[in-house]
């Protein structure tokens, strides 16, 4: 899980997703969606199978989801 400033919105489009947010697990289905500050550790995954999900990201997020040449994340705190 990972931790970064901003905030992240999400919706399911199809499948069953997975949300961990801090020590919490949401089950998310289709059609179903999400929002939550960044700062809190957050992982999200499909639940069994294929899950398409629609994520929208603040530009302080959107940051921390960047990726360089190399596939490293930018502004990583290494």
């Amino acid at each position: 899980m990972r931790a970064h400033p901003g905030r992240e919105w999400l919706v399911v489009l199809s499948g069953t997703a997975v949300l961990m947010l801090g020590n919490r697990r949401y089950r998310l289905e289709t059609n179903q969606a999400a929002e939550f500050p960044t700062m809190m550790p957050h992982a999200i995954g499909a639940e069994t199978g294929l899950c398409e999900i629609l994520g929208i990201f603040d530009r302080d997020a959107r940051r921390s989801h960047q990726r360089d040449d190399d596939g490293e994340a930018q502004n990583s705190p290494e």
